[in-house]
C-alpha cells in the first residue's frame, strides 16, 4: 500500500487532532486542579496520564514527519517537546527548560518570509508567547504558591482522604486562571506556522529515502535556515 497526501493537508489534520486532544485533557484535568473548569497550564494537562502518553505519540509522529522538511531546527524543536513530556513537570525544570529552548527553534525556523498572513501570525504567536510568559512569572512569584499536596495539607481533616476541598488560595491563583488561555493560543499557532515552510506541491509519502545520492542537488524548503 502506497499513500499519498498533500504534506500541507496532513499538517492541518495533525494539528486539528492536537487541538481536539488539548482540549479533552484540559477539560478533564482543570476540574481534578481547580474544582471547576476553567483553563489552568496546558503542559499540567498533557502531563497527566494517560494523556501523557498520547502527546510523546503526538510529538513522535511529528519529529518523524519534519524529516520531510530537512530542517535541523526542526527536528530538533519537535524531538525536545517529545523529551519535555517525558519528564514531570512537577519534579524537575527540566520540563520547563527543554519547551522553551524547542519553542525557540521552531519560531526562529519559521520567521516569515513573504506572505502578509504568515508574518501576523508569527507576530501574534510571539505576542502571546509573551504574554503567557508574563503570566507564568507571577504565577510563581505574584501569586507566591505555597508548596501543596492535598493528602499532606489536609491531613489533620476527613476531606484529606479524597482531596475534595479546593487548593488553598495562592494555589488557586497560581493554577487556575483564564491567562492560560494565551500559552493555549501560542502553543497551537506555533505548531500552525509549520504550515507556511512546507512547500504547496510536497507530498506526504509512507516511504522516505532518508540518504539521497550524493550527487543530487539538496531540494531546500521555503523558509527554511539550517539544512542538512
Amino acid at each position: 500500500m502506497y499513500i499519498k497526501m498533500l504534506y500541507r493537508h496532513v499538517w492541518l489534520i495533525g494539528l486539528s487532532l492536537l487541538i481536539i486532544l488539548s482540549l479533552i485533557a484540559l477539560w478533564e484535568v482543570s476540574y481534578d486542579t481547580c474544582g471547576e473548569q476553567i483553563p489552568i497550564l496546558l503542559s499540567r494537562a498533557l502531563t497527566s496520564d494517560p494523556y501523557r502518553g498520547l502527546t510523546l505519540a503526538f510529538c513522535l509522529v511529528a519529529v518523524a514527519s519534519s524529516l520531510y522538511l530537512d530542517s535541523i531546527l526542526l527536528i530538533a524543536g519537535f524531538f525536545g517537546f517529545f523529551s519535555a513530556f517525558l519528564v514531570s513537570m512537577f519534579q524537575t525544570n527540566a520540563h520547563n527548560a527543554l519547551i522553551l529552548v524547542s519553542a525557540g527553534f521552531i519560531m526562529y525556523e519559521c520567521y516569515p518570509q513573504d506572505s502578509p498572513l504568515w508574518k501576523l501570525q508569527w507576530w501574534a504567536t510571539t505576542a502571546t508567547g509573551l504574554i503567557c510568559a508574563g503570566w507564568l512569572v507571577y504565577s510563581v512569584y505574584g501569586c507566591d504558591p505555597v508548596d501543596y499536596d492535598c493528602r499532606l495539607y489536609y491531613a489533620d481533616t476527613k476531606v484529606g482522604d479524597n482531596c475534595s476541598a479546593p487548593p488553598p488560595e495562592s494555589v488557586q491563583c497560581s493554577r487556575c486562571s483564564w491567562w492560560y488561555i494565551s500559552e493555549y493560543v501560542f502553543f497551537w499557532s506555533m505548531y500552525g506556522l509549520v504550515y507556511w515552510i512546507i512547500p504547496k506541491e510536497l507530498v506526504w509519502r509512507d516511504k522516505v529515502h532518508l540518504v539521497e545520492n550524493a550527487s543530487k542537488p539538496a531540494v531546500k524548503a521555503p523558509g527554511s535556515k539550517l539544512m542538512f
